[in-house]
């Protein structure tokens, strides 16, 4: 018999999936991407380098947005490229911190750009995240 009464036992709320922590990594990395792109667009008016840098950002930060949506509902191509987005970021991340120029300096860079993404990994990659896009437990979806 259990200590806690049924009352309280119902107001548990569940325990986060991997797909749903997933999901709010990327948006947190998203939004961060989002405002780095439309910061940069400001210096494009003298450098039109930094204005093509600042659209690129927005736009790989809205895709992050639409992949994080479809992560939360466990479409498992979106895991995939989640998954090879965050490869990417992790492998280019850890190629700027060995490269001798500055550009991992501080603990926000380092959190940004190598702690969030190995955690994306880390939860996708996990055997309850790979348990949650299996095919069997898949919801049924009608097209």
């Amino acid at each position: 018999m259990s200590i806690t009464s049924q009352a309280v036992a119902a107001n548990r709320a569940p325990s986060p999936s991997a797909p749903e922590i997933a999901s709010v990594l990327v948006v947190t990395q998203a939004s961060f991407s989002l405002v780095a792109g439309l910061s940069a667009l400001p210096f494009g008016i003298v450098e039109p380098g930094f204005r093509f840098l600042g659209s690129a950002t927005i736009l790989i930060a809205i895709a992050m947005f639409w992949m994080a949506r479809n992560l939360r509902r466990q479409q498992r191509w979106a895991r995939r490229w989640v998954i090879a987005l965050e490869g990417f970021s992790l492998a280019a991340s850890l190629l700027l911190m060995l490269l001798p120029i500055g550009a991992m300096r501080g603990p926000v860079p380092v959190l940004v750009n190598l702690v969030m993404p190995a955690a994306v990994l880390a939860a996708l990659l996990s055997r309850a995240g790979r348990r949650a896009f299996a095919p069997s437990s898949m919801p049924d979806r009608k097209p």
